[in-house]
Protein backbone atom coordinates (compact mmCIF):
# COMPACT_ATOMS: atom_id res chain seq x y z
CA UNK A 1 0.00 0.00 0.00
CA UNK A 2 2.70 2.77 1.04
CA UNK A 3 4.91 1.74 -2.28
CA UNK A 4 1.12 2.58 -3.89
CA UNK A 5 0.99 5.52 -2.41
CA UNK A 6 4.75 6.47 -3.30
CA UNK A 7 4.46 5.52 -7.19
CA UNK A 8 0.91 7.40 -7.29
CA UNK A 9 2.77 10.79 -5.66
CA UNK A 10 6.06 10.27 -8.57
CA UNK A 11 3.94 9.84 -11.57
CA UNK A 12 2.01 13.04 -10.33
CA UNK A 13 5.11 14.88 -10.11
CA UNK A 14 7.19 13.23 -13.33
CA UNK A 15 5.92 15.27 -15.44
CA UNK A 16 7.55 18.58 -14.18
CA UNK A 17 10.85 16.79 -12.98
CA UNK A 18 11.74 15.00 -16.08
CA UNK A 19 9.67 18.09 -18.38
CA UNK A 20 12.05 17.59 -21.89
CA UNK A 21 14.91 20.18 -22.50
CA UNK A 22 14.25 23.05 -24.74
CA UNK A 23 15.07 22.56 -28.47
CA UNK A 24 17.78 25.17 -30.48
CA UNK A 25 15.18 26.77 -32.09
CA UNK A 26 13.07 27.77 -28.59
CA UNK A 27 16.23 28.69 -27.22
CA UNK A 28 17.85 30.94 -30.03
CA UNK A 29 14.03 32.98 -29.97
CA UNK A 30 14.94 33.34 -25.94
CA UNK A 31 18.12 34.63 -26.15
CA UNK A 32 17.17 36.75 -29.10
CA UNK A 33 14.37 38.39 -27.33
CA UNK A 34 16.78 38.80 -23.96
CA UNK A 35 19.19 40.58 -26.68
CA UNK A 36 16.52 42.33 -27.85
CA UNK A 37 15.05 43.63 -24.49
CA UNK A 38 18.63 44.52 -23.37
CA UNK A 39 19.33 47.10 -26.61
CA UNK A 40 16.58 48.61 -26.30
CA UNK A 41 17.32 49.55 -22.57
CA UNK A 42 21.05 51.02 -23.66
CA UNK A 43 19.27 52.42 -26.67
CA UNK A 44 16.85 54.63 -24.07
CA UNK A 45 19.31 55.03 -22.00
CA UNK A 46 21.32 56.85 -24.44
CA UNK A 47 18.86 58.56 -26.12
CA UNK A 48 18.17 60.20 -22.50
CA UNK A 49 21.71 60.85 -22.22
CA UNK A 50 21.61 62.32 -25.63
CA UNK A 51 18.16 64.48 -24.90
CA UNK A 52 19.79 66.33 -21.73
CA UNK A 53 16.56 66.38 -20.58
CA UNK A 54 16.79 68.56 -17.15
CA UNK A 55 14.24 67.12 -15.01
CA UNK A 56 15.47 63.55 -15.37
CA UNK A 57 19.22 64.65 -15.65
CA UNK A 58 19.24 66.45 -11.77
CA UNK A 59 19.75 69.46 -13.22
CA UNK A 60 18.23 72.63 -11.58
CA UNK A 61 16.74 75.49 -13.54
CA UNK A 62 19.22 77.92 -12.00
CA UNK A 63 22.17 76.76 -12.43
CA UNK A 64 24.04 76.41 -15.89
CA UNK A 65 27.34 75.60 -17.48
CA UNK A 66 28.35 79.00 -19.88
CA UNK A 67 31.37 77.50 -21.03
CA UNK A 68 34.34 74.85 -19.72
CA UNK A 69 37.88 74.15 -20.79
CA UNK A 70 39.70 71.29 -20.03
CA UNK A 71 43.06 71.82 -18.43
CA UNK A 72 43.86 67.83 -17.71
CA UNK A 73 42.58 64.53 -18.09
CA UNK A 74 40.24 64.92 -14.82
CA UNK A 75 40.88 68.83 -14.42
CA UNK A 76 39.29 71.84 -15.76
CA UNK A 77 37.99 75.63 -15.40
CA UNK A 78 34.31 75.89 -16.07
CA UNK A 79 31.85 79.14 -16.16
CA UNK A 80 28.94 78.18 -14.13
CA UNK A 81 25.59 80.97 -14.82
CA UNK A 82 23.85 80.67 -10.94
CA UNK A 83 20.46 82.58 -11.34
CA UNK A 84 22.47 85.47 -13.38
CA UNK A 85 25.30 85.68 -11.50
CA UNK A 86 28.33 84.05 -13.05
CA UNK A 87 31.37 82.42 -11.47
CA UNK A 88 34.64 80.96 -12.55
CA UNK A 89 35.51 77.54 -10.94
CA UNK A 90 38.18 75.04 -11.12
CA UNK A 91 36.89 71.47 -10.93
CA UNK A 92 39.24 68.41 -10.15
CA UNK A 93 38.52 65.02 -8.85
CA UNK A 94 38.90 66.13 -5.64
CA UNK A 95 37.44 69.37 -5.54
CA UNK A 96 35.72 72.02 -6.81
CA UNK A 97 37.31 75.57 -5.89
CA UNK A 98 35.82 79.51 -6.64
CA UNK A 99 38.58 81.22 -8.62
CA UNK A 100 36.36 84.03 -9.14
CA UNK A 101 32.80 85.80 -9.55
CA UNK A 102 32.88 87.48 -12.92
CA UNK A 103 31.87 90.96 -13.08
CA UNK A 104 31.49 91.31 -16.70
CA UNK A 105 29.32 88.28 -17.61
CA UNK A 106 30.33 85.93 -20.92
CA UNK A 107 27.51 86.16 -23.30
CA UNK A 108 25.82 83.19 -24.74
CA UNK A 109 27.22 84.31 -28.60
CA UNK A 110 30.78 84.22 -27.54
CA UNK A 111 30.74 80.88 -25.63
CA UNK A 112 28.75 79.27 -28.40
CA UNK A 113 30.73 79.55 -31.43
CA UNK A 114 31.14 76.88 -33.67
CA UNK A 115 33.99 74.83 -34.16
CA UNK A 116 34.01 75.90 -38.10
CA UNK A 117 34.49 79.60 -37.33
CA UNK A 118 37.03 79.34 -34.33
CA UNK A 119 39.48 77.19 -36.59
CA UNK A 120 38.67 79.74 -39.68
CA UNK A 121 39.58 82.38 -37.53
CA UNK A 122 42.88 80.33 -35.95
CA UNK A 123 44.03 79.90 -39.90
CA UNK A 124 43.16 83.37 -40.86
CA UNK A 125 45.74 84.38 -37.46
CA UNK A 126 48.35 81.63 -39.23
CA UNK A 127 48.16 83.57 -42.87
CA UNK A 128 48.14 87.36 -42.00
CA UNK A 129 51.80 85.79 -39.79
Amino acid sequence: MVFLRRAAIGLMFAPSAYAAAPDGQDLATTLGALVLVIGVIFGLAWALKRMQVPSLMGTKSGLKVVSQLPLGQKERVVVLDVNGEQVLVGVTSQQITLIKSLENPITDSESTKSFSSQFNQILKKNDAS
